[in-house]
């Protein structure tokens, strides 16, 4: 058979995809639907619902013929295709269920859509047709209990959809008799059908068919009764019944029957005759009998029920006289003749003439009196029929309707019972009807069978859940007393035998307290009006018993005769004779009975009864009791009556003397025990007032007293007597405590603390250990399950009280609850597990009730740290209870603690299907709860942990603290208990706890909110993992079957039928998973695994096509968005939660780029999103206090809804404009390469094209609602009156994305409310601020979500601005729309007067916002340029911003508020200085604008200044990587702020420098700096950059002549002196690799480049002081020599790194600064400088020799080259890999734009050394001397030869080659082609300028000039001076370099002539000067200004000299 493959279609149909069982859940309530789909689900089944007695059509050639063309039309006009491998299954279903093709088709997609089929059933054809055969059975079922439902609705006006049902009904089911005729005609038949021929001739099969003919019999008896509820049915009708259940047998007589042999059908067979029987009393409408006259005329005149028709009741009559004379017939009889009996007491005048033969037949003639209660008229007939039904064994019925499934929901669920709604009220309403016409009808004294009607009565009225019985008892109270007394006689019977018959009365009257069972405690809801009932119901049986007016004693026969006789006995009139007392006497119970009261006779059979009528206290007589059951039992003495003067007459009677002992009588002190413990339960009123009652001041112990008495001397008895104590005693007593805990808290919690025998005490095991091995010995556990309601009680009332006690009081409790919590969790919770159970429930109980109270401590206990703090009790009393729970269950577990909750929750499932076989659905139902509190701790242990780990400091050490360790139960979840099988069944593999965890979303069996539970217990399971140490844990590695997992989550998701919060728990998981689970997240967007992980095989189900577009997550969430108009208002909540899951898919883009790669190219995606985007969410509702009035609830339930759709609406929006910003991310290196656009860049594109849209959308993101008055107001409200209250306490524990936007948001208000209306008690004052301060938490809570999703949608634009402004640079106006909106955000953020943490986060996100905006502006390529007069006002506002008092950026700066945001403000003022020195500059800008923005820039710089001194003095103490970074902005700032366009003098900013100290203490913390770094402490941690930020803020100062001079009056040269680097400096050992890291720039090599550029800078701004240059400068240079001699003598044998390159510049720039500002117009410097500037000479060249040596080898020099950096090594590699010939190809910046770059720089340093030789020697000013005197006194210091030498210094040739190797440059420059050539900067190392053509073409043109010169003016001095060798003395000079300075004759020192021919020397300066000449004129003229005169000066000088030297060469000079 082929798999259907279409089987699941992708959009969800109504007919297709809607069970009936589906729409019977709704209508039960058990599910929810919207009307409209409801609605519309009803309409298209109205077909079947109206015939549901035969709904479906059996085959037909029409409908084979459709199936068969591939096409189907369906009821509601939906047309399916149907694949032609679905075809052959259709078939073979209408031929196996004799069922319309068309059905058959419709069914399949119904079961397909709605079942968890295995892949092992799909592939076995009779397995799946057995399956779809037992579904489609079952929907038959669920389609009469829709109708059924639709039926019972209409009947009850408070349903919700009680409208919708019956405008239903009565539209398709106009005529409802006719409807019920026929539902009862079928009904009949299937009681005589036979098997029919379609079903298979085989038993089983028969059999099959055969129950589910019996199941159908009683969903149509089901139907019959909710008809007759909602609509009165006729007499032809009640008549057709009555004689149907004679000829039916009520449904026992079946044809079928021995098919019917199983238990399960005789089950079936019992309630359908109970049903039966129930029904017909109901068609007699007993209720309105009961209540009201019967007015036969009425009847007849509106034709309305069955006394509308004389004829129809005759025949009723002969119908039940023809019912058999069995018993289950007896109800019946008996409610027809109180039917005939209330027609027969009509008076005769009142009965219509129609009626006048039926009476006659009532009443043919006077008859005797009967037991029958009528005292006037015979009722023959009556009484006949009223006789037989007692003779039948009415009362044996009744018990049988009391005792079967239809009064039972536990016993239903034992039984397995098939009623749809068993326990309803209206069965018990029939039921009590009959027991209201029995009294009614019949003298209570008269009856014998007194403990069955007592039995019955209280099975009625006292059994099962208290919202069933609590209306039954009131109405009892309050309208059958009030109409007939005699409906409370058998109460009255009870209470006349009082107390000598004492149970009874305790049992009618506990059932009359409208409580329930004792089992069904726990269903006592907090309903206000079913408590309201209940309380009244409690209140009259209080007060019923409080004033009993009589008191029945058995006379004691030694009381009767004798001296001491009491009693006597008197003649009386009518009585005969009565008893009377001839004394006072005490009674039991307190009264006193006065002297001669009659005491009538009730029995004298062996013991005298006899009754006084004397009013006293019932309760009063019970307290006696228990008085005295406590003093005999346990201390074995006799109780007398403490505190109490008795005159001495009186006679003191105990009980014994009435006739009770009560020595040993535990079942009377219990059912006393247990009628306090009901009527108390949860009733505070009442209890008050039993506790006011019972208290007297006589020395007596009162309840309290006595009930822990009996308590404490139970468990001492226990304890002595090994464990054998009264358990039910110990049990009954606690349950007492329980309800009276809440009143008298404080008598209880002393008594425990000093009971060690309940819960132990130290080193004290105590006695309950004891009792709990009795019970374990015997199975039952009613004594452990009572003890654990009073440990959950005792948590309760601590917790609502915890604001009301002094901190003694709470410490109290505080102790006895963890020797509470100690003892259940070692003495039952690590074992009941492994104990012996008689009913299995009760471990599901045990289980349950633990774990309840685990995870109410953690709900309602405020967070506390992983680790225990010594302040964390601190406003958290309670704060070691939580502690106790998370050490146990995390942080310490153990695996006995970890164990019965893991293991209770990997059986589950196992256990779960074991109890449904079996039928027993009530254990199965106590295990749904045990899973759930399990599931529900689970999560919030998990909540717990990920709470303490997220917020963990993520340092090094603390990562592998205990506090972020995988737990136990992490482990144990992922993992299984070790020893305990996870068998997956029909799977054979392994199956994890996290498996079965995730099954149950999609097992329906357990329900939603079980599937909700386990949905968050997953999302808190994967987020705790996530942050936990070690690595997190794989889920999908752990599942068994992933795929089908993800498929079930991904089909819930689109079923909008489910529930709205299970499907977005679905989606709170994904996005979870999404999050931290990668594989599983590839699961659920591509709905495949990617690769097996661990071992887990990708598996495909056989059959799928692989084709077909399979349905995922991502699908899903597309669709969602593509539906965005429909569900923005209809479900918000669902739409973020999509939208939520898609923004961290973008998130984790590159994880799952192939499967989003679809949806990105859709460009119907993104418009929808766009759609989402656009739209308006116009002005936040308001989240004011409502007031407080009555309709408060209404009114603050819309707000909260508007309020919540609202902050959905803006959360949706925040996530569409993410998932826009990742996408644009995702694509950003795309660009890079070219790519074109994404497409969603066309959605961003247009929200900036339309500027006054964009600024509608920046005035949502800058908005915020928040409020801080109302959160100040709420602070205040809590601490004038309610102080001990702290909102931490009652925050919600859950994980941030599983909580829901509204009146929860943040804080528990409930608990709050409940909390503190406990407190206030009963002073009005107190009461009214509760509710205050509740609605204070509702609207604070409501603020909380508009700001939340107000804050995401702030930072989503801010995601968005940056990322987008790559993308923008390009577009038109952009920096005009931007500029116009950052203006207005600059003015909203400097207009903000809220302050507080919430707002400074929100001023941050903002303060980002605006840096986005102006980042979009700064990289934006526009050519227009933004106004002027916004430049100005962003200023104002920036300045502003600086000095707000709300958000002082200080405070920030200096880490006093979280978030800071300094460094985003920082950065915004960088950019407002840039642009303002801009329009400063412009000649455009009006004076008036250049003053203000002068005047705000000077007020920020004022900030910037207080900034950098607060950083420095932070610094000085201890530094920090965040200080760091602070001052490299600050400096970055400090220096756009000074810039001099910006300020008219900067005396005023100087001014604030020199007030704050800020130079002097910048040098203070420099000398204090650690420079050096890891030179000495390599396993240390990094150095920060602190120091090298200084030297930059040094060197910003040193630009301008007024700072620089201040700066050096500081002593900065001093400073530098005294660095950490100093001694490494004067060695001369700091090189470019020093202190670094593999890969990395040398930060000390670094800060000593700086050193140089702060001192250069100084040195030309202050040099021509001579004291500068001749102290600080010298000194420096002095003191630094070593490292200066390193740089300057690098020769061509040494490798070449570009920060060498850096500092060998840096060097020459310095002594060019000194050269130019010592040597002014030919004068000599000072001394000190001119030795060093000698010795840089004699350095520079030779230094200039090897410079001169590379540039003309180009091909060495990329060999010497040594990259630093990895981005070095790849550019100057792949630059180097070939062969370079010539300048003009090292020049090339597009082929070498590394090398281009660098020869660039290299020619700078040739040039700046060629201007300090010129400058030290005086080439310059000798150049224009024509005195050859003079120049005979400057002899040359360079070799005029011809030769080069690499080794030596620089000659007149070396310096030719450097002028030619220039001039190519120049040459190539000047070129066309390249006059704008320019190196792209990401191709060029960082620490090299970029290539440019212009900036080079003035560099070359400098340094011909330069060389040109100097060489010209050498070679002419060589020619005024005398050949020969100077000889020279050696010594160290002030650089610390060996140098000859006998040879040195820079300064005019003379020189020996050499001996050497002077004739080839001649030849050669002729040469030189000569090949100089030519080289002059080569030089183009257009190279720069001024070339063409030095050119032409240049050439004259030349040619002199070629001219002079030729004329000597032929004088034979020399």
């Amino acid at each position: 058979m082929a798999a259907t493959s279409g089987s699941k279609p992708s959009a969800f149909q109504d007919l297709t995809d809607l069970t009936f069982q589906r729409l019977h859940g709704v209508l039960g309530h058990y599910e929810t639907l919207d009307f409209e789909p409801l609605e519309a689900a009803l309409q298209h089944r109205s077909s079947l619902l109206k015939q549901c007695y035969e709904p479906f059509t059996r085959p037909s050639p029409q409908s084979r013929q459709s199936v068969q063309s591939g096409k189907v039309t369906l009821r509601d006009g939906t047309a399916l295709e149907v694949a032609d491998e679905d075809k052959e299954i259709v078939f073979e279903i209408s031929k196996a269920l004799d069922l319309d093709e068309v059905e058959a088709l419709t069914l399949l997609r119904l079961f397909f859509y709605n079942e968890d089929i295995p892949v092992a059933q799909i592939s076995d054809s009779s397995r799946l047709l057995d399956a779809i055969s037992d579904f489609y059975y079952d929907e038959r079922l669920y389609l009469m209990r829709t109708v059924g439902d639709l039926l019972r609705v209409k009947a009850s006006s408070g349903d919700m959809y009680n409208t919708l049902a019956t405008e239903f009904v009565q539209k398709h089911v106009p005529d409802q008799n006719v409807f019920i005729e026929k539902l009862l005609q079928s009904l009949a038949a299937r009681t005589t059908d036979t098997v029919p021929q379609y079903v298979p001739n085989d038993v089983k099969s028969a059999a099959k068919w055969a129950k589910q003919n019996l199941k159908e019999q009683l969903c149509l008896l089901e139907v019959i009764f909710w008809s007759a509820i909602s609509k009165t049915t006729n007499g032809s009708f009640v008549l057709q019944f009555f004689q149907a259940a004679r000829q039916l047998g009520l449904g026992r007589h079946q044809h079928l029957e021995e098919l019917l042999m199983d238990e399960e059908c005789g089950q079936l067979q019992d309630d359908i005759e109970v049903l039966f029987g129930v029904t017909a009393i109901q068609l007699l409408e007993l209720d309105k009998l009961l209540d009201e006259d019967l007015d036969l005329e009425l009847a007849i005149k509106r034709q309305r029920g069955f006394l509308a028709s004389p004829k129809d009741v005759a025949d009723i009559h002969n119908a039940v006289s023809q019912l058999p004379d069995e018993q289950r017939y007896s109800p019946l009889v008996l409610s027809w003749g109180y039917v005939v009996s209330k027609i027969a007491r009509l008076p005769r005048d009142e009965v219509p003439q129609e009626y006048e033969d039926f009476y006659g037949v009532l009443n043919p003639a006077p008859a005797r009196k009967t037991r029958f209660a009528v005292a006037d008229g015979t009722l023959g007939v009556a009484e006949s029929i009223l006789n037989r039904a007692f003779e039948l064994g009415i009362f044996g019925a009744m018990r049988r309707y009391t005792n079967s499934p239809l009064l039972s929901t536990a016993l239903a669920a034992t039984v397995a019972s098939k009623l749809t709604e068993p326990n309803n009220a209206q069965f018990r309403y029939v039921i009590k009807g009959v027991l209201m016409a029995i009294l009614d009808s019949v003298q209570v004294e008269y009856i014998t069978d007194y403990d069955t009607l007592v039995e019955v009565w209280a099975s009625v009225f006292g059994s099962g859940e208290m919202p069933i019985v609590v209306h039954l008892c009131a109405s009892f109270w309050t309208r059958d007393t009030v109409n007939s007394t005699q409906r409370r006689s058998l109460l009255d019977l009870s209470l006349s035998r009082f107390p000598v018959e004492i149970l009874p009365l305790l049992r009618l009257l506990r059932a009359m307290s409208g409580t329930g069972g004792l089992a069904e405690l726990d269903s006592i809801a907090d309903d206000d009006v079913q408590a309201a009932l209940r309380a009244s119901s409690a209140q009259h049986v209080y007060e019923y018993f409080s004033a009993l007016p009589t008191y029945a004693q058995v006379l004691p026969p030694h009381l009767l005769t004798g001296p001491d006789a009491v009693f006597d006995t008197r003649p009386h009139a009518s009585l005969g004779y009565y008893y009377t007392n001839v004394r006072p006497v005490r009674l039991p119970g307190g009264c006193i009975l006065p002297p001669s009261s009659v005491g009538r006779v009730i029995s004298n059979q062996g013991a005298v009864v006899v009754s006084w009528s004397q009013q006293h206290s019932g309760w009063e007589m019970l307290l006696d009791i228990l008085r005295t059951y406590q003093a005999r039992s346990f201390g074995g003495r006799s109780r007398r009556p403490m505190g109490m003067t008795l005159p001495s007459e009186t006679v003191l009677l105990e009980l014994e003397d009435v006739g009770l002992q009560v020595d040993n009588d535990e079942d009377l002190v219990a059912e006393i025990l247990d009628l306090f413990r009901c009527l108390l339960y949860k009733n505070l009123d009442l209890t008050s007032q039993v506790v006011s009652d019972l208290q007297k001041d006589d020395g007596e112990p009162d309840l309290i007293q006595v009930t822990l008495l009996i308590l404490k001397d139970a468990l001492v008895a226990s304890s002595a007597d090994r464990g054998q104590a009264p358990n039910r005693i110990v049990s009954s007593a606690l349950g007492v405590l329980t309800a009276l805990l809440p009143v008298v808290p404080g008598q209880i919690w002393p008594f425990l603390r000093s009971l060690p025998q309940l819960f132990g005490d130290g080193g004290q095991m105590g006695s309950t250990p004891l009792l709990l091995n009795v019970e374990r010995s015997s199975g039952s556990y009613g004594m452990t399950l009572a003890l654990l309601d009073l440990v959950g009680a005792l948590f309760d009332e601590a917790f609502r009280m915890v604001l009301t006690h002094n901190r003694t009081l709470q410490q109290m409790k505080t102790d006895v609850l963890l020797r509470a919590l100690n003892f259940i969790h070692s003495e039952i919770w690590e074992e009941h597990i492994t104990w012996r159970y008689v009913r299995v429930a009760d471990r599901f109980e045990i289980g349950r009730k633990i774990g309840n109270i685990y995870a109410e401590i953690l709900k309602l206990s405020p967070p506390i740290p992983a680790t225990p703090t010594p302040d964390e009790v601190t406003g958290n009393p309670l704060a070691p209870l939580t502690r106790f729970v998370l050490d146990t269950f995390v942080y310490k577990a153990t695996s006995s603690t970890i164990n019965p909750l893991v293991s209770s929750i990997s059986t589950v499932r196992q256990l779960h299907d074991a109890l449904q076989k079996a039928l027993r659905f009530v254990d199965a139902s106590n295990l749904d709860q045990l899973l759930e509190a399990n599931l529900l701790l689970t999560q919030l242990l998990l909540v717990r942990k990920h709470q303490s780990s997220a917020s963990a400091p993520s340092t090094a050490n603390s990562v592998e603290s205990q506090s972020i360790k995988i737990s136990l139960l992490e482990q144990t979840l992922f993992n299984g208990v070790p020893g305990l099988s996870h068998t997956a069944k029909g799977r054979g593999q392994r199956s994890e706890p996290v498996d079965v965890i995730a099954g149950l979303v999609q097992n329906r069996s357990f329900g939603p909110s079980i599937a909700t539970i386990a949905t968050h217990c997953l999302s808190a399971l994967c987020a705790s993992v996530s942050v936990s140490y070690p690595a997190s844990l794989s889920l999908v590695a752990h599942l068994s079957d992933p795929e089908a997992i993800a498929a079930a989550y991904i089909r819930l998701l689109s079923d909008p039928y489910e529930e709205i919060e299970l499907r977005k728990a679905v989606w709170d998981f994904i996005s979870i998973v999404v999050d931290t689970q990668p594989a599983l997240a590839a699961l659920f967007i591509s709905g495949k695994l990617k690769a097996s992980e661990k071992g887990l095989e990708v598996k495909t189900e056989p059959g799928r096509d692989d084709g077909e577009t399979q349905q995922t997550a991502l699908s899903v969430a597309c669709d969602v968005v593509a539906s965005s108009a429909a569900l923005w208002d209809v479900t918000p909540s669902l739409h973020s939660a999509a939208l939520t899951m898609l923004d961290l898919v973008w998130q984790h883009a590159l994880e799952h780029l192939d499967s989003l790669t679809k949806t990105r190219e859709d460009p119907q995606f993104w418009q929808n999103l766009a759609w989402i985007v656009s739209k308006d969410l116009g002005e936040p509702p308001a989240n004011v206090v409502t007031a407080i009035e009555q309709a408060f609830e209404e009114e603050h339930t819309k707000q909260s809804d508007v309020v919540a759709a609202y902050s959905h609406h803006s959360a949706s929006k925040a996530h569409a404009l993410h998932v826009l910003a990742m996408d644009l991310k995702l694509a950003s290196p795309d660009r890079l390469k070219g790519a074109t656009a994404p497409k969603s860049f066309g959605i961003v594109q247009k929200l900036f094209k339309d500027s006054q849209t964009f600024a509608s959308h920046m005035t949502e993101a800058t908005r915020c609602s928040f409020a801080p008055r109302l959160h100040a107001d709420l602070q205040r409200l809590i601490s004038e009156n309610f102080p001990t209250l702290t909102l931490d306490s009652v925050r919600v524990t859950s994980l941030p994305s599983q909580r829901t936007y509204g009146d929860h948001y943040l804080y528990q208000s409930d608990v709050v409310h409940n909390r503190l209306m406990k407190c206030a008690g009963s002073d009005e004052s107190l009461g009214y601020y509760a509710t205050l301060i509740f609605l204070h938490t509702c609207a604070v809570n409501l603020d909380w979500s508009l700001t939340d999703s107000e804050i995401l949608l702030t930072r989503s634009w801010q995601t968005i601005l940056q990322e987008a402004a790559t993308w923008l640079r390009t577009q038109p106006n952009v920096e005009t729309t931007i500029m116009a909106s950052a203006t207005r955000m600059g003015k909203v953020i400097a207009e903000e007067k809220r302050g507080g943490e919430t707002m400074q986060n929100v001023h941050a996100d903002r303060l980002a916002m605006l840096e986005g905006l102006l980042n979009v502006a700064w990289v934006s390529t526009s050519t227009t340029t933004p106004e002027s007069a916004q430049i100005a006002e962003l200023v104002r506002s920036v300045r502003y911003i600086t000095t707000s008092e709300s958000f002082p950026p200080l405070d920030s700066l200096r880490r006093r508020t979280q978030p800071s945001f300094h460094r985003t403000l920082l950065r915004i003022v960088y950019f407002c200085a840039h642009k303002a020195a801009a329009v400063c500059k412009a000649t455009t800008t009006k004076l008036e604008q250049r003053l203000a923005i002068s005047a705000d820039v000077s007020e920020v710089l004022g900030f910037v200044v207080d900034a950098m001194r607060s950083v420095f003095d932070l610094a000085y103490h201890a530094s920090a990587p965040e200080l760091s970074d602070d001052l490299k902005l600050l400096v970055a700032v400090f220096e756009k702020c000074t810039k001099p366009e910006l300020h008219s003098t900067p005396s005023t900013w100087l001014a604030r420098c020199q007030e704050v100290d800020l130079l002097r203490a910048s040098l203070e913390v420099l000398v204090r700096s650690d420079l050096v770094g890891r030179t000495h402490a390599k396993d240390g941690p990094k150095p920060t950059p602190f120091g090298q930020h200084i030297l930059y803020f040094h060197v910003v100062l040193a630009r301008l002549p007024a700072s620089a001079e201040r700066l050096a009056q500081e002593g900065v040269i001093s400073a530098y002196q005294k660095a950490d680097l100093a001694p490494y400096l004067q060695a001369g050992s700091v090189t470019p690799g020093s202190n670094a890291a593999p890969g990395e720039y040398s930060s000390l090599h670094r800060a000593w480049c700086t050193m140089l550029g702060v001192s250069t800078s100084l040195t030309q701004v202050l040099g021509t002081e001579g004291h500068f240059l001749s102290s600080e400068i010298v000194a420096f240079v002095q003191l630094f020599g070593g490292q200066l001699t390193r740089a300057l003598g690098w020769t061509i044998e040494e490798p070449l790194t570009l920060p060498l390159v850096e500092e060998i510049h840096r060097v020459v720039r310095l002594f060019q600064a000194t050269a130019a500002c010592s040597i002014v117009d030919g004068r000599d410097p000072e001394p000190g400088v001119r030795e060093i500037l000698g010795a840089f000479a004699e350095r520079s060249l030779l230094l200039l020799q090897q410079l001169n040596y590379v540039l003309s080898h180009p091909n060495h020099l990329v060999t010497l080259l040594e990259p630093v950096t990895l981005e070095e090594r790849m550019l100057l590699e792949k630059e180097g890999a070939t062969s370079i010939d010539g300048p003009v190809q090292m020049i090339d910046s597009a082929s070498r734009p590394s090398f281009a770059s660098l020869v660039q720089r290299l020619l700078t340093i040739v040039r700046d050394i060629a201007s300090t030789l010129l400058i030290i020697s005086k080439s310059d000013w000798l150049f224009c001397v024509r005195d050859d005197d003079l120049w005979r006194t400057y002899p040359p210091q360079v070799a005029a030869e011809t030769t080069v030498s690499a080794s030596g210094p620089v000659s007149i040739a070396s310096l030719r080659e450097l002028a030619t190797f220039a001039l190519d440059v120049l040459r190539h420059c000047l070129k066309p082609e390249n006059k704008a050539a320019r190196a792209k900067p990401e191709l060029v190392p960082a620490i090299l300028q970029p290539f440019d053509a212009g900036a080079a073409k003035v560099v070359a043109a400098q340094a011909i000039e330069q060389i040109l010169l100097f060489a010209c003016v050498q070679l002419r001095s060589a020619t005024y001076q005398p050949v020969a060798v100077l000889p020279g003395g050696n010594f160290r000079d002030s650089m610390g370099m060996d140098l000859d300075l006998e040879r040195s004759t820079m300064f005019g020192r003379s020189a020996a002539p050499a001996p050497i021919d002077s004739t080839r020397m001649m030849r050669n300066w002729r040469e030189l000067a000569f090949d100089l000449n030519l080289v002059a004129k080569e030089v183009p003229s257009e190279s720069g200004p001024g070339t063409k005169e030095f050119k032409d000066q240049l050439l004259r000088s030349t040619s002199r000299m070629v001219q002079e030297l030729e004329k000597k060469l032929k004088e034979g000079l020399r």
